[in-house]
């Protein structure tokens, strides 16, 4: 078989040639989806923000920043008791990291391109993914994998409204397998640049700065906190008060988002007469469960670390006080470690049964999606499904996950 090293420079010319020709079409497809198709409203927040500030000097955090978007999206002010959202930009500052190079670009050509950095981010994602859980599937099923990334509900969604979760994802993601790899110094710069997003970084952090610390891996703490005090100062020189900018926007979030609430809510609605004790109750118990396997992997190797590491994913979705399904792309490595698992338990049982659960993923949440949504507007019903499905998974291969035997050897694995 060929290796990369084994590769001539006119292979690597085609194959840089043809990835230009690839990229650059995929940008032509969003530009004229983009012009077709008004919105991607996630993005035009956090674009209106960092274009204000970039091209006027008005702080992304600005009431007029916030009203210019309105104006963009719904031609007036937004009403809140239409369940309108006020679109404020509420990314800490030290996310212009990401944004601000869009922000120098009318909002059209940056949709395009923002959205191409999405789906390579979603193709990326798949990739470190399965490096991640160790899983080297034949071509075929690579490729399958791939597209299930691009295609299923919760990566288009993320593409088309433009969610900064794709990228939060790969950042969370590549930081997880350097850190299996021994590579502490860049996971750290990985884990302060996924800041970026809190919610879906508030739990992991922590579990991985105490893990570290308990196996005596202070390159990655200190990697971690050299990157991000580096970063809030640097912020802090642009515009020194932003911290009680944004949270001050924060304070308003939950009265325009306040239709779709934790997941642990959404889950005790079910019983309406008990939904508000239920919630407490689901919530405290998540946070205890969470805090006993974080007490239980102190210490322990690294099948043991990464397992943990994708529960803690998971139940990051059930107690972040405000869910979003676009959030879901994180749950990808925890799905492909489940269907990992099962192909190498069950063989060719368990490759019909992945292949039954991709295709259910793919297909049932479309389905779910389409028979639910009300307008515009996801229902409760959206948010369920992968979350469950992704804790019950891994509490179902969890022994075979942190087993002390060591993962099959490479060519085993490509077997499978």
């Amino acid at each position: 078989m060929t290796t990369y090293t084994e590769l001539s420079m006119r292979d690597w010319v085609i194959i840089v040639l043809l990835t230009l020709v690839a990229v650059t079409g995929l940008i032509w497809i969003n530009y004229h989806f983009s012009v077709q198709n008004p919105g991607g409203n996630d993005f035009l927040a956090r674009w209106m923000g960092t274009r204000k500030w970039l091209m006027e000097g008005v702080s992304p955090y600005d009431q007029s920043v916030s009203l210019a978007t309105q104006e963009v999206i719904y031609g007036h002010p937004a009403e809140l008791e239409k369940g309108e959202d006020v679109s404020h930009f509420i990314y800490p500052l030290t996310s212009m990291v990401f944004f601000a190079p869009f922000g120098l670009l009318e909002y059209l050509p940056a949709r395009a391109l923002w959205m191409t950095l999405l789906e390579l981010s979603m193709m990326v994602l798949a990739i470190v993914s399965m490096r991640l859980v160790q899983w080297q599937p034949k071509p075929a099923w690579t490729v399958s994998l791939i597209l299930f990334s691009l295609f299923w509900y919760h990566g288009i969604r993320t593409v088309i409204v433009g969610q900064f979760a794709a990228i939060e994802a790969v950042l969370i993601t590549g930081a997880l397998l350097l850190i299996m790899n021994k590579n502490d110094v860049e996971a750290g710069i990985l884990l302060a640049l996924a800041t970026a997003k809190p919610q879906m970084s508030f739990l992991i952090i922590p579990f991985v700065l105490i893990w570290a610390y308990s196996r005596h891996r202070f390159s990655l703490i200190w990697s971690f906190a050299a990157s991000l005090l580096g970063l809030f100062a640097l912020s802090l020189v642009f515009i020194p008060t932003w911290p009680m900018q944004m949270m001050r926007q924060i304070m308003e979030y939950p009265d325009y988002t306040a239709r779709i609430g934790s997941l642990t809510s959404i889950l005790a609605s079910a019983f309406p007469k008990l939904s508000t004790s239920l919630n407490i109750g689901l919530q405290i118990a998540f946070w205890v469960y969470l805090i006993v396997e974080w007490v239980v992997a102190w210490k322990k190797d690294s099948r043991w670390f990464l397992w943990t590491a994708m529960m803690t994913l998971v139940l990051t979705n059930f107690l972040t006080p405000r869910t979003a399904t676009t959030n879901y792309v994180m749950l990808l490595p925890v799905l492909f470690l489940i269907f990992k698992i099962l192909r190498e338990q069950w063989g060719n049982v368990g490759n019909w049964l992945v292949g039954f659960m991709l295709a259910l993923g793919l297909i049932g949440l479309w389905t779910l999606f389409l028979s639910t949504v009300q307008g515009n507007l996801e229902q409760p019903a959206m948010y369920v499904p992968l979350p469950v499905f992704s804790l019950f998974g891994l509490w179902w291969v969890r022994r075979w996950a942190i087993a002390p035997a060591p993962l099959p050897r490479d060519e085993e694995l490509a077997e499978l």
